[in-house]
């Protein structure tokens, strides 16, 4: 083989490590739209109960953060998800145990590393979305690292323009950002946006 075609070869290989598959969400929506819809309804339904937040920390879906949320403060408590620390915590602060732990393990599932309920607001209404991010294989490449797919659901259609991207309701025009990230559309409700952290 010539050195060009040598050459050649390892850029484009390379090339094709630092990018992700460019359907990829889209592809990845549609083929898990059903368990994706089934966990943001579960923790949202559970999220009215009583508030929190829960966050995979680690590749092996093994520990969790989980964020006890009352009306005066927040606590993170770090748990293995196989020990009973993490039942017995919830039955402490009167969570809807079994459904929880059914959570967390439908996150594993699907690789989600984190879910949380967001409050933000237009014209002074509150309103509130669902975010979840979710690390899979096909975005983790060798020379761009890791990347997460982070999937917003709102809770009415959102205004998108030609090319997909979110933009403000407001002045029609500003492009919606998350985290300094382009939102795009996954459909008239969810955006998504591929970034280099998880939540």
């Amino acid at each position: 083989m010539k050195p060009q075609l040598i050459i050649l070869s390892i850029i484009v290989l390379a090339l094709l490590s630092c990018s992700y598959p460019r359907n990829f969400t889209r592809d990845f929506y549609r083929e898990n739209e059903s368990k994706l819809e089934a966990l943001k309804n579960d923790f949202k339904n559970l999220y009215h109960q009583k508030p929190f937040a829960v966050l995979f920390e680690e590749k092996k879906f093994n520990h969790v953060n989980f964020e006890f949320i009352t009306d005066t403060l927040k606590r993170i408590y770090h748990f293995n998800i196989n020990e009973n620390s993490l039942k017995d915590s919830l039955d402490l602060y009167q969570y809807n145990t079994p459904a929880i732990l059914k959570l967390i393990k439908e996150m594993k599932e699907i690789q989600c590393t984190w879910i949380n309920n967001i409050e933000y607001y237009v014209n002074l209404e509150r309103r509130n979305l669902v975010m979840m991010a979710v690390r899979n294989r096909a975005l983790n490449k060798a020379f761009k690292g890791e990347s997460y797919c982070t999937l917003v659901f709102f809770e009415r259609s959102q205004l998108f323009d030609e090319k997909g991207i979110f933009i403000d309701r407001a002045d029609k025009k500003g492009r919606r950002q998350l985290n300094g990230y382009l939102l795009r559309k996954v459909n008239d409700s969810v955006g998504y946006a591929i970034t280099k952290v998880y939540r």
